[in-house]
Formats: C-alpha cells, structure tokens, sequence
C-alpha cells in the first residue's frame, strides 16, 4: 500500500505545484503590469515639474528621453492616422488615434490624439481634425503602447490604418519616414483622453496579486493538509 500511496501523493504533489505555480505567475504578471504604471505615473509627474526642452537639443545630447519634457515643431500627415483597435474605456469599445508628426529633419514622430469610442463596428473608422500646417507642440515622450495580439502580418490597407498593435518597424515602411521610437503625449490632449484616463491604478493590480499569491499558498497548503492524512491513514 505504501508504495502506491507514494506514488499518488507525488502525482498530486507535482499537479499541486504546477497549479500554484501558474497562480504564482498570475501574481507576477500582476505587479510587473503595477510596476510598469507606476513608472508611468511617476515619470509623466516628474516631466510636469521639469523644464521643457526642444527634442532636437535632446537628440542632439544623446541619453535615454522616456519621460522628458520636451516641445517638438513639425507638421502633421493629416491623413495618415493610426487607430490601436481593441482599446476599452469603462466597458465601452473605442480607438486609440495616433498621428505622425513631420518634424523639419525629415523624421516623423508618433503623437497620441486620444481616445474615441466605436460602438458600432459597421460605420466607417473615425478620425479626430489635425491642425493643418506647421505646428509647434509641448508633451512628454512616452513607451509606444505595449504590443497587442499579433495576428500575422499586418495587411496592405488605405488610411486611416486599423491595427491590434503598434509596430514602429511596420509604421516606419508604411509611411516612408524614418520614425522615433518615442510617443509623444500632447499636454493639450484633454485628461479625459490621455492613456492614463480610465487606466486601472497600480493599487489594484498588487492587490490582485495578492489574490492570486494567496491562491497559490492556499493551495500548496491543502495539498500538504491531505497528504498528511493520507500518510498517516495508511500508516500499519
């Protein structure tokens, strides 16, 4: 009899784990997705309260530009917008519109427009009105989006682009520009429709790693609660 009931509680032991190690996971994704907002919030608050610099000085210097205050000078490609599908606000469907800015060095630069629902899937993609002509804007510079689902290459379409992630090498091609790596948050985008708007705060996030932290303890306990009985039941 002990012999089986070894094998059976190692069996179950080794299930038990795997369970409370993909919950254990859960729990890291959570506080890595907490960390990362956290930066996020802390970085746009340190760019409010510090002097706000032309992105060609800053490129000109080198050094690493996430989460500076910077004013950038450039016209817009009006009709070639971007739209990252999939972006949900308090439950309701919408778009994220990004819109490449020409700046005078021939580069361009991804600025976000905001946010617009799209409750109805069978109208036409909307738009948001650009100004026209050379433009001179103030923001911080930003991550791109974290990567959506990709679902295979992205195919030949017209503007405005309806993608499920934002791919810089892809974009680059697309609109025939070289393209920098940042996103610039426009400090004229009303708060309502910034990326932080709606955005689950970092609180929730450890606390639902907590949960899932919790889970996975719980777990392992109840295994080694039973495999205690278990043992000592079979024991002559």
């Amino acid at each position: 009899m002990m012999p089986k009931l070894h094998i059976k509680l190692l069996a179950f032991g080794l299930l038990a784990f795997l369970c409370a190690a993909g919950l254990a996971s859960l729990g890291t994704w959570q506080l890595q997705r907490a960390n990362a907002k956290q930066e996020l919030l802390d970085g746009v608050d340190r760019a409010a309260r510090a002097p706000v610099l032309p992105l060609t000085n800053l490129l000109a210097s080198g050094g690493d530009l996430r989460f500076r205050a910077v004013s950038v000078r450039g016209e817009f490609l009006a009709d070639q917008q971007i739209l990252l599908d999939n972006q949900l606000r308090e439950g309701q469907a919408g778009l994220r519109v990004y819109a490449a800015l020409r700046l005078a060095d021939g580069k361009a630069l991804l600025v976000d427009r905001g946010w617009l629902a799209r409750p109805d899937r069978g109208q036409s993609l909307p738009t948001v009105e650009l100004p026209a002509g050379v433009v001179t804007l103030q923001g911080v510079l930003l991550d791109p989006p974290g990567a959506g689902l990709a679902l295979g290459s992205a195919p030949a379409q017209s503007w405005p682009l309806l993608l499920t992630r934002i791919d810089l090498t892809d974009l680059q091609r697309r609109l025939a520009l070289p393209l920098l790596d940042w996103v610039l948050e426009d400090q004229n985008t009303p708060r309502a429709m910034s990326i932080r708007a709606g955005m689950l705060p970092p609180e929730r996030h450890r606390g639902y790693a907590v949960q899932w932290f919790g889970l996975s303890l719980t777990l392992l306990i109840i295994y080694g609660l039973l495999a205690w009985r278990a043992w000592r039941a079979a024991r002559p």
